[in-house]
């Protein structure tokens, strides 16, 4: 099969005009890929550029690697080339599954790293019957739904697989592109799409039971689903609520900037940011603003916020677009600490991790692509990969 490479710049113009087409709104071009960060057991998985990785938790060293590779055709012969990952993984029985940049689902052993099976949707032909088009990144981390792992993939689709064999059960198609994972609650699948759609399919056929399209801007992220209630960022600045059983709008407020993904939900209380850099705590109950710190306004300045803050033990740790880790108080949003990590040229794009007593955090345009810190002040205790000594 011949594939049409596009260059990363390209696609980088790409995905921003694609964004701005799809909201209404002006704001940031979104970031072409972020890294995958999933806990195991005593381990975390890393999906990192042309590498995906399980490193153990206690000291930061490399349990094993894994690189996937995609078949390329030329006039001048074929080959492989090393493809690019960076979505989360899903844990499946003895295996981990990840989307690529290249189109494909892998599947991988959970103790060795080698690869069990694939799986690549069939790609559109041009108006040369004989050549496909490449198929497009996969940005959306799969999910388990059963004895299927669901995979948002190329173009506007939506695939459940076998989960043992990677063998196709259903797709459909969702009618725009998916970059959030999707969400799964016993036997229903919940899919937010860059065409300003949050769509609900049954898990065993794929077919949808209600569409939510109110908002009138791109759903780049994942919704949180809580007690029944699906809450959904939208780059036309608002947080929606959701009923989950039948799609109907609950409730929306008004950030005044794009909302990348869902909240984290703690005791009735959502946690969020935008991408002004405004971190949210809201009472889901009554939609009052409990409060809101503008971190650009601190004395270390952060950046815009893309994704979900995590809660721990009664703190929130919220990463930006500048390289800024902060530490905030969840009952106040008091800050206390954000020094001394603050990493030149770093962008968080992805949600930290609480695992092992630890705070894990990977930031993308770094050499060290994993953090693991002292979550009571910010002090970095191991990096992956090691720096070199010196």
């Amino acid at each position: 099969m011949t594939h049409r490479t596009i260059s990363r710049l390209t696609l980088t113009v790409l995905v921003a005009l694609a964004a701005l087409t799809l909201t209404a709104c002006g704001g940031q071009a979104p970031p072409t890929a972020w890294y995958g960060l999933t806990p195991g057991d005593g381990v975390v998985y890393l999906t990192a550029t042309t590498k995906a990785y399980a490193i153990n938790v206690d000291d930061g060293t490399k349990k094993w690697e894994f690189e996937h590779k995609i078949p390329q055709t030329s006039l001048f012969g074929s080959g492989t080339a090393l493809d690019q990952m960076h979505t989360p993984f899903a844990l499946g029985d003895g295996v981990v599954y990840l989307g690529t940049d290249g189109g494909y689902l892998a599947t991988v052993d959970m103790t060795t790293g080698a690869q069990k099976c694939n799986f690549v949707p069939e790609a559109p032909s041009t108006f040369l019957s004989f050549i496909k088009e490449k198929p497009s990144p996969v940005y959306a981390g799969p999910a388990l739904a059963g004895k299927r792992v669901i995979f948002a993939g190329t173009a506007d689709k939506v695939y459940a697989l076998d989960a043992k064999t990677c063998k196709l059960d259903w797709g459909t198609v969702m009618g725009s592109r998916v970059w959030g994972t999707p969400v799964v609650v016993k036997d229903t699948l919940y899919v937010n799409t860059l065409g300003h759609k949050l769509i609900a399919l049954d898990a065993e056929t794929g077919k949808p039971r209600w569409v939510f399209d109110k908002p009138k801007g791109a759903l780049a992220g994942s919704p949180t689903y809580s007690d029944g209630t699906l809450y959904v960022g939208s780059f036309d600045n608002y947080l929606y609520a959701v009923d989950a059983a039948t799609g109907n709008l609950r409730w929306a407020f008004d950030a005044k900037s794009w909302i990348w993904e869902g909240p984290a939900v703690v005791s009735g209380t959502l946690y969020f940011g935008d991408v002004s850099g405004n971190v949210y705590a809201l009472d889901a109950a009554t939609q009052k603003n409990l409060w809101t710190v503008e971190l650009p306004k601190l004395q270390t300045p952060g950046g815009a916020v893309r994704a979900t803050p995590l809660y721990a033990d009664g703190v929130l740790y919220v990463g930006t677009d500048n390289g800024v880790l902060y530490a905030l108080k969840a009952a106040t949003g008091k800050e206390e600490w954000s020094q001394p990590f603050k990493v030149p040229n770093a962008r968080f794009l992805t949600t930290p991790l609480m695992q092992g007593g630890l705070l894990l955090v990977a930031p993308v345009g770094v050499p060290t692509q994993l953090y693991a810190l002292n979550p009571a002040n910010g002090q970095t205790q191991w990096q992956f990969p090691a720096p070199a000594s010196k």
